[in-house]
């Protein structure tokens, strides 16, 4: 009989949150995939939204948690560079199974080779599975797109992808200066400390016009908005430069729900400003195959690599706000804080395997 585990998703199509316990079998590695037992993980919004959207027209029952730190226990023929016993952190196919369990449960799950990195010592299971998925779209946003000495605009320097790319613009990619907003005095101090050089409060700065200060009146070269919000889009596109670079994270104006679209003015803005409207969407790896090619599979694999050198060397950490013990009830309630927005700084990590994860085995609420 195949071995089976207690995980945690939906048994039912559409079913949102709550999510439910769901037994599901453990995983056999494709010729191109690790099998990981889970010692810890993270939330992203990404996941919430998956359930409300019926996991793309997976069939039921489907386990969450894409964002992996563990041990390697199996690999397929084609990897030849990890072995059982290897120590990684990885990201789970966006269109497959994740790896958070029950309370109590062993979790298993796969990671294709250039979603996995060899995990360095110094870096604790907890920390480096907050890593994977913010990481990645931070690095996709910026890598390559920011250019020293450049001006960058982050909004929401202290979420879950705003606190690391103000560390990657600031500490890694040399911009000449970092700008990033927050609603509370929390999330300003997180991007203040993870390197922003001026961080306003949106709620009662005329943020638009600082930028327009600092610059001399040109704007931002840059523009990264992972915020998830219209209102957020409007406002920031209003800071681009001409000719600058507006980069937004997810499906981006009008479609910030996914199942409805509504007008939007950023288009408009950043035509008049003759700026630059680039979108950053990992799902559509997955969702549309056909850009998972080479050079996507390239990006990836430096991303995650990166993600772990970089956070060895104390260049790109994680601010980790709230540790859960992986459980239907902790994980529920950290998803709809997610959710409800405003409340959580930096990421929310799930211990899967306390005995493997001394840096993090408790649960705070």
């Amino acid at each position: 009989m195949k071995q089976t585990f207690l995980g945690v998703g939906y048994a039912r199509d559409h079913a949102g949150l709550p999510l439910e316990a769901v037994r599901v079998p453990v995983p056999e590695p494709a010729p191109d995939q690790v099998l990981i037992r889970v010692a810890a993980s993270s939330l992203n919004p990404l996941e919430y939204k998956l359930a409300e959207l019926g996991f793309m027209g997976r069939t039921p029952p489907v386990a969450l948690g894409f964002d992996l730190a563990g041990v390697v226990v199996g690999a397929g023929r084609e990897v030849h560079d990890l072995a059982v016993g290897d120590e990684v952190a990885a990201m789970a196919d966006l269109d497959g199974d994740g790896g958070w369990a029950a309370a109590g449960e062993t979790s298993y799950a796969v990671a294709r080779r250039f979603l996995a990195a060899r995990k360095p010592p110094s870096l604790g299971f907890r920390d480096a599975a907050a890593l994977p998925m913010c990481f990645l779209s931070a690095y996709a946003g910026l890598h390559g797109a920011v250019r020293p000495g450049d001006t960058v605009y982050i909004p929401g320097g202290g979420g879950g992808v705003g606190h690391l790319a103000v560390q990657m613009a600031a500490r890694v990619l040399a911009a000449g200066t970092v700008v990033s907003s927050g609603g509370s005095p929390e999330s300003i101090e997180l991007a203040r400390r993870s390197g922003a050089h001026h961080v306003f409060d949106y709620r009662r700065d005329d943020v638009a016009a600082e930028i327009a200060g600092l610059t001399d009146g040109r704007g931002a070269d840059l523009v990264f908005d992972a915020t998830y919000n219209e209102r957020s889009f409007a406002e920031t596109a209003k800071t681009v430069r001409r000719g600058g670079s507006w980069v937004v994270l997810g499906v981006g104006p009008g479609r910030t729900t996914r199942v409805a679209e509504t007008s939007s003015p950023v288009d408009t803005i950043l035509a008049g400003r003759g700026a630059r409207h680039v979108n950053v969407n990992l799902l559509r790896y997955f969702s549309e195959p056909g850009l998972l090619d080479g050079r996507a599979r390239d990006l990836l694999r430096r991303g995650m690599e990166s993600a772990m050198d970089w956070a060895a060397r104390g260049l790109v950490v994680p601010h980790v706000g709230r540790t859960v013990v992986s459980g239907v009830e902790t994980i529920n309630a950290g998803l709809a804080a997610l959710k409800a927005g405003g409340g959580v700084r930096g990421k929310i990590a799930v211990v899967v395997e306390p005995g493997l994860t001394p840096d993090g085995a408790r649960n705070e609420r």
